[in-house]
């Protein structure tokens, strides 16, 4: 067809009315596209959802597998130093599975747990601290700090709650995972 037609010349508005009609038909067809994709990702989200749920109906005592829960989770977001048994996080679901897996997999005292909650200079300390008081079940804390180098730039979430780090004054508990953390690594890949 583009043979049939090449070399007439359009008039402005001729031009102008076909232009538009290609920005219209490009908006519909993206807002198409848009939603095609979108159900294509939902139903992507749902298949690995149901390989997840499959997976973990078919896992054993869940004592033993909070345990080795624990132990990854704190080999990847705990403190380093051998002297602490700390975790932190900004997000409150992280914090709440982890005093979970402690609290249901371990003879905890209570008293020997603290949180600390770094903010940003923007941000009412004093408000995070009762927030992350009430996700935690934990009412000792540490004096927090809020971050310079958040000086004069402003908080773009709008749900961003500062960083709360768990501490817990025993360090049996992470010899614990730390051994079972590296134990697990050792079978799977080797000691180095």
């Amino acid at each position: 067809m583009t043979l049939w037609v090449r070399g007439i010349e359009l008039q402005p508005e001729q031009l102008a009315r076909l232009l538009e009609k290609e920005r219209v038909a490009i908006g519909e067809n993206r807002a198409l596209a848009a939603a095609v994709n979108r159900q294509a990702r939902l139903a992507r989200i749902s298949n690995a959802r149901a390989q997840a749920n499959g997976l973990l109906n078919t896992l054993g005592s869940p004592h033993q597998v909070n345990h080795i829960a624990a132990a990854m989770l704190y080999l990847a977001e705990g403190a380093k130093a051998d002297s602490a048994f700390s975790l932190g996080n900004s997000n409150p679901q992280v914090i709440r599975y982890w005093l979970y897996l402690l609290r249901s997999g371990f003879n905890i005292d209570e008293a020997k747990f603290r949180i600390q909650v770094l903010s940003r200079v923007d941000q009412n300390r004093d408000e995070l601290v009762q927030y992350w008081k009430a996700v935690t079940g934990i009412e000792w804390t540490i004096k927090g700090n809020a971050d310079p180098r958040t000086s004069g730039k402003p908080t773009k979430r709008k749900d961003y709650n500062g960083v709360c780090i768990v501490y817990y004054y025993d360090l049996s508990i992470r010899r614990y995972l730390d051994a079972l953390a590296h134990e697990l690594m050792a079978r799977a890949v080797g000691t180095p």
